[in-house]
């Protein structure tokens, strides 16, 4: 990442903020909090020549460079998921505060000067993982300037003229990518990477349960990508959920990495991308990476199927694997649609900002 970094002027690293548990841990949240807002208000942002652009993080650094720059002009970038998210309401009768939530709501955030947020939790857990609310208090459109909100068709999904659609980022649209083959420029195989769910703290089923049918899915790959490096990379909230699985034949990769990263990096090296239900493999597939999820061949019930469905949204239908007994099917790169670009709505966004500054000048 060396690279990447040098090509910009500068860079500016923000210590991550823990959540509180309690009442005890309340005055850390809130000193950490103001202090990193600070921090970040003391960046030379400019209210009438700067834009800020926030892509995703936007409950983390985005809120509190927003805060600490209210006047500035502002960018949101993210993925249509994020935006429904974000403009979800959690009904009271369904919904309730999380006790770090209230407290960061109601105490910390006005005291610090952020921009409050919302963290609700099911009153009755309906199953599966990532039922919360977490948002800001406020719709985003009125704290942003324009938002460019990504799907993999780049249209419009709202007429709301602050809404701009566009298609994700792809490594695959990047210029003079070597050509890719079964093995790499030094003779390696390529690789066929597995990312691991951390089934000990997410009990969609039993671990025992989940474990027989995750052995099945490391041989459908090992049958599959004979003469392929296999590798595993554990999940970062992963224990010892590795050791609980047979991975002869496989390498884990502990390294904790982050998968945008990693498949970043590793492009060129990585012939398709598993797992699970996790959205790197959606991530994979918007990258140009053949990704595939085999969550239908878990016993999971009809309601953790249909979340899991909803997560990965729009995709191909050979992305999600439903038989163990049939290969998995290639179907990158994917047949370009009308659609905008990445850089057309970010150009956009700047445009309309651009214009609005002027007109305050004039």
């Amino acid at each position: 990442m060396a690279a990447v970094c040098g090509q910009f002027d500068e860079i500016h690293a923000f210590p991550r903020v823990n959540t509180c548990r309690g009442l005890r841990d309340l005055s850390r949240l809130y000193r950490e909090s103001a202090a990193r807002r600070e921090a970040i208000a003391q960046q030379p942002i400019g209210k009438k020549r700067d834009l800020v652009v926030c892509v995703g993080g936007i409950l983390t650094i985005s809120n509190a460079t927003i805060s600490a720059h209210p006047e500035a002009k502002k960018v949101l970038c993210v993925a249509e998921k994020v935006y429904r998210d974000l403009t979800r309401v959690g009904g009271r009768t369904r919904y309730r505060f999380t006790t770090s939530g209230w407290l960061q709501n109601r105490i910390v955030e006005p005291m610090a000067g952020l921009n409050r947020t919302l963290h609700f939790k099911p009153r009755i857990n309906p199953g599966g993982d990532g039922v919360r609310v977490e948002r800001l208090q406020k719709n985003p459109e009125f704290l942003y300037h324009r938002i460019v909100v990504m799907s993999n068709g780049g249209t419009d999904v709202s007429n709301n003229p602050k809404i701009i659609g566009a298609k994700y980022p792809s490594v695959a649209e990047l210029q003079d990518l070597p050509e890719v083959s079964d093995r790499n420029g030094d003779g390696i195989s390529r690789r066929v990477i597995f990312f691991g769910t951390p089934f000990l703290l997410i009990h969609n089923v039993s671990a025992d349960v989940y474990v027989e049918q995750l052995n099945r899915c490391l041989d459908y790959l090992r049958r599959n990508f004979s003469g392929h490096a296999l590798i595993y990379r554990p999940h970062p909230n992963e224990t010892n959920e590795a050791d609980r699985a047979e991975l002869d034949g496989f390498r884990i990769e502990d390294d904790r990495e982050a998968a945008e990263l990693y498949l970043l990096r590793n492009y060129q090296t990585i012939a398709a991308v598993f797992s699970v239900s996790s959205t790197v493999s959606r991530t994979a597939l918007n990258n140009g990476i053949n990704g595939y999820a085999m969550h239908p061949v878990f016993p999971f019930t009809t309601q953790q199927a249909e979340f899991f469905a909803g997560v990965m949204g729009d995709v191909p239908v050979e992305f999600t694997i439903r038989d163990l007994n049939s290969p998995p099917i290639p179907y990158q790169p994917i047949v370009a649609e009308s659609g905008r670009s990445f850089t057309e709505p970010m150009r956009m966004a700047a445009e309309h900002v651009a214009a609005s500054i002027a007109d305050l000048g004039a």
